[in-house]
């Protein structure tokens, strides 16, 4: 009998993640990496213990070796590893590996997790081998224990949003990605600029324990709504892949929303904070519904049946169904839980700017149309743009940034423009109780809802034909009856 002990993965991780566990340490860029790290502070650090004869220093002062440990852990978790992920999705589509991994039944999601798991236990081991200079640092004396580890905490945080963020844009067309990993560089540079002293904890435990929770939900926020954009890269068009994304966005929505009437007699610092936390939510809701608003999808009659048989399927109907109709309606949805949290935001403020409910509602619309707008006007292009929908959509925003400049230039506005009346909202300090804004923004509506109208004619059509006829009849499957 064999008794010798295997050295194979156990049996209870995922099939997913194994195969990409195997592929990923087998590759020649992570061996290198172990290799390469370990050796690079290892010099540092030796020439940190040889004195200099001509001053009785240190070669490389005990300062210096911080700057160099905290630099290298800088470049390899928020830039080499994300990389390495940038390729990892658009290889499986070129070589059709992901037909071959459908078949195996795994799910789109395992397949993107496993990647994600992959690449994050990967930083994890650089981590440890790194671990003895973490330790010989302190032989230096003068080194805060608490803001070392907060600072591999929010590296390795970090280093996990970039890594799912890489894995989405790895399919996407070639100056999408570069564009793409452009605003990563410049997000992280601009981050690592403004660092200040890592205390979750200056304005009291009670403080800190609420910043540390929100920015792990934000972070969760982040990693899995990215994680499930990836995953369309894989899904089949039978799958339904708006409804999972929608859910998790109007739920950390609502959780933002629901705390801020009971905060109008809090502390400034939890005030803050939670202001932050909203103004954060509300931004990275615009950008995955921009996403979602130029991500080519057609409604089929398999989405209609699936709603029949949950709760609210009416509901679920309208807001959670893939197409450019549900993404508009679930954007107007989001765009009132905007105004309402900008309203109650501005509740806490010493002197309130957006308290009526006419400038709300002009609030409202205006962010509504001034997203979906330049979206719908696509939508009849998407056969021939296919994935380089995102990028026609951002050079249209840029067109339209360019008119606004020039038209304010001149102190003129003209209506029916996306997002003419909304920077020209946001100057005003008083409306009258009806000014030339409700009136625009009413023509907005109508515009919007006009072109909803036109482009969503194979929605209504799909809708009203599984809405009439039953998903079974007398036990019959629907093939049979046919």
């Amino acid at each position: 009998m064999n008794t010798s002990r295997s050295l194979d993965f156990p049996i209870w991780i995922p099939s997913a993640l194994v195969k990409e566990l195997r592929q990923g340490l087998r590759t020649p860029s992570f061996i290198l990496l172990v290799s390469i790290v370990p050796a690079l502070l290892s010099f540092f650090f030796l020439f940190s213990f040889i004195i200099n004869p001509l001053d009785g220093d240190p070669c490389i002062s005990p300062d210096g070796c911080q700057i160099i440990l905290w630099v290298t852990m800088v470049v390899t978790l928020l830039f080499i590893m994300p990389l390495r992920a940038s390729t990892s999705i658009r290889n499986e589509l070129l070589t059709r590996n992901n037909e071959l991994l459908l078949l195996t039944r795994q799910s789109a999601g395992r397949i993107v997790l496993g990647k994600w798991i992959s690449f994050m236990a990967q930083s994890l081991l650089i981590a440890f081998i790194s671990l003895p200079f973490f330790l010989i640092r302190y032989y230096y004396g003068e080194i805060n224990l608490v803001q070392d580890v907060t600072l591999f905490f929010l590296l390795y945080l970090g280093s996990g949003m970039l890594t799912a963020y890489a894995l989405w844009a790895s399919a996407m067309p070639s100056l999408m990605r570069i564009i793409a990993f452009s605003l990563m560089g410049v997000g992280i540079l601009t981050l690592g600029g403004n660092h200040a002293e890592l205390n979750f904890f200056r304005d009291g435990a009670g403080e800190g324990v609420l910043l540390i929770f929100l920015i792990l939900t934000d972070a969760f926020l982040v990693i899995s709504s990215l994680l499930l954009l990836a995953r369309e890269w894989f899904s089949p068009a039978a799958q339904n892949t708006a409804a999972p994304l929608r859910k998790l966005l109007l739920a950390f929505f609502a959780a933002s929303i629901l705390p801020l009437p009971f905060l109008e007699n809090a502390g400034g610092s939890i005030q803050n904070i939670m202001t932050g936390n909203s103004v954060f939510v509300m931004i990275y809701g615009i950008f995955l519904m921009i996403i979602h608003l130029n991500t080519p999808a057609r409604l089929l009659p398999i989405h209609m049946e699936q709603m029949k048989n949950k709760r609210f399927s009416r509901l679920q109907q309208l807001l959670f169904l893939p197409g450019m109709p549900g993404s508009v309606l679930f954007t107007l949805l989001l765009s009132a839980l905007a105004a309402l949290a900008v309203y109650l935001i501005d509740r806490m403020a010493s002197v309130p700017e957006f308290q009526s409910s006419q400038r709300l509602f002009c609030l409202a619309t205006g962010v509504w149309y001034a997203i979906t707008m330049p979206a719908m006007l696509l939508k009849p292009l998407w056969k021939k743009l296919k994935n380089n929908t995102l990028l026609a959509y951002i050079l249209i925003c840029l067109t339209l940034c360019l008119v606004l400049n020039v038209l304010r230039a001149v102190d003129l506005s003209v209506p029916l423009l996306p997002g003419g009346y909304l920077s020209e909202l946001l100057r005003q300090e008083t409306l009258p109780a009806f000014s030339n804004f409700s009136l625009f923004s009413l023509l907005d509506l109508a515009a919007g809802i006009a072109a909803l109208s036109l482009i969503g004619k194979h929605w209504l059509d799909i809708f009203r034909k599984a809405s009439s006829e039953p998903l079974q009849e007398s036990g019959i499957p629907r093939r049979e009856r046919k």
